[in-house]
């Protein structure tokens, strides 16, 4: 039963990944019926919860995104890079976590990802370099993100143990940071030069000024405040109870539940931007990081539910095989990182292995720590943003190996993990927590 229910679990994730778009959600939702018809299993519930969070964030985004406020911060990070073009190895990293921290979702990164390759070949700089660290940074920025599906999922287990979203912040922001500079500096000690054939003759990059948006600097401007403010309210209400609204029922004072406050928060700000920007409903809809949302947030319904039916059908099982094989707490960080290299999805594998964890008595803490692993989709070169950085660098510099592990992304997403581990448990211990 196992082994049969791993194969539909990879052969799922694998044509989700190559199909892409909707593929992922219906396959998925394909995937719980063979469970059920072929294997018997009793299907998990599906993540409606989260998929409420999501789509409040994609309708805060996705007005954003009217209001020309994800333009604007592209062309910042465009000028950021084109300013500097010589240290891009070091700027297109933190560039690119930057905007996925803001933007809550790595696909973000689509946008700056041409960029990237275009000012690397300008200055005879190998793009396999800043295209791959600038992947696996968009997927941390996604994990620290306050508004990511990630991050829900995360402090949804969490805060059951009583840890609260400052506190995973601390831990979590620091860490992908601090695993990020590492993969960056190993990376460029190993650095080569392009290749003769590929090497563009112009040696420098003209500064480029925002161009005028559709709905002006100062309307761009006015949404993105609106959305950080509306983050930054999150956060603070999530962490401050006495924030939070309550009423009474039968003279018990009830507060609002944390599950509720994201989904709250988000749909009043889009609506406050919308309003303030004058924002036309229907142009929400029309736009690129609407329609990859509303994409993400399916194929979540779809891998994370099968996923999820995966684990809770095998549980004893997959219990008594971490049991016999990993005798630390923090080697579970191993099956974080396998698993997400499985699924696809770094939401998904919260979502599907942290139960795991939690009935192996595994301490959140250590759950906290190792939270980075869930960050190795990059292991099985099937991710969108990977191909996408493939697909940019003409110079061919960037690629997958005749052995398929052999690729780009896989020295800058190991050293970043694990650097990244590395810093989360020693903050975790320092802190005591």
């Amino acid at each position: 039963m196992l082994l049969i229910g791993l194969a539909i679990l990879l052969i799922v994730s694998f044509l989700g990944s190559r199909l892409q778009g909707m593929s992922l959600s219906m396959l998925g939702g394909l995937g719980v019926w063979l469970f059920m018809v072929v294997l018997h299993a009793t299907p998990a519930d599906p993540p409606f919860q989260i998929m409420l969070c999501i789509a409040a964030v994609v309708a805060a985004v996705g007005t954003i995104e009217a209001a020309g406020g994800l333009s604007y911060l592209v062309q910042l990070a465009e000028l950021c890079i084109r300013k500097h073009p010589r240290s891009i190895i070091y700027i297109s990293p933190m560039v690119t976590y930057a905007i996925t921290f803001l933007g809550g979702t790595n696909h973000i990164a689509y946008s700056i990802l041409p960029v990237i390759a275009e000012v690397s070949k300008e200055v005879g700089i190998r793009p396999e370099r800043p295209l791959s660290l600038s992947v696996i940074a968009a997927l941390h920025g996604a994990l620290a993100s306050p508004i990511s599906s990630i991050m829900v999922i995360l402090s949804g287990f969490l805060r059951i143990s009583g840890i609260d979203m400052v506190t995973i912040f601390k831990i979590i922001i620091p860490s992908t940071m601090g695993g990020l500079l590492m993969a960056t500096f190993v990376t460029s000690l190993l650095s080569k030069a392009m290749p003769e054939a590929s090497t563009v003759t112009e040696t420098a990059t003209t500064d480029m000024a925002p161009a005028c948006l559709p709905r002006g600097a100062r309307i761009a401007k006015l949404s993105i405040v609106c959305f950080l403010l509306g983050s930054l309210g999150t956060v603070l209400i999530d962490a401050i109870p006495s924030l939070r609204p309550s009423w009474e029922v039968n003279g018990i004072k009830i507060l609002l539940p944390s599950a509720y406050i994201m989904p709250l928060v988000m749909l009043s700000t889009a609506a406050s931007i919308m309003l303030l920007c004058r924002i036309a409903p229907k142009s929400i809809t029309q736009g690129k990081a609407f329609t990859a949302g509303i994409q993400g947030m399916f194929a979540i319904l779809g891998i994370a539910w099968l996923s999820s039916t995966f684990v809770q059908s095998n549980q004893p099982v997959l219990l008594q095989f971490i049991s016999a094989y990993l005798s630390e707490p923090w080697q579970f960080s191993i099956i974080l990182l396998c698993m997400a290299a499985i699924m696809g999805s770094s939401a998904a594998t919260i979502k599907a292995v942290f139960p795991l964890g939690i009935a192996l008595g595994i301490p959140p803490k250590i759950l906290l720590a190792a939270a980075t692993a869930v960050n190795g989709v990059f292991i099985i070169p099937i991710y969108p943003t990977i191909l996408a950085a493939i697909h940019l660098d003409t110079t061919g510099t960037t690629r997958i190996g005749k052995f398929l592990f052999n690729h780009s992304f896989m020295l800058p997403g190991l050293v970043s993990i694990a650097g990244a581990m590395g810093i989360g448990f020693l903050l975790v211990y320092m802190g005591g927590l």
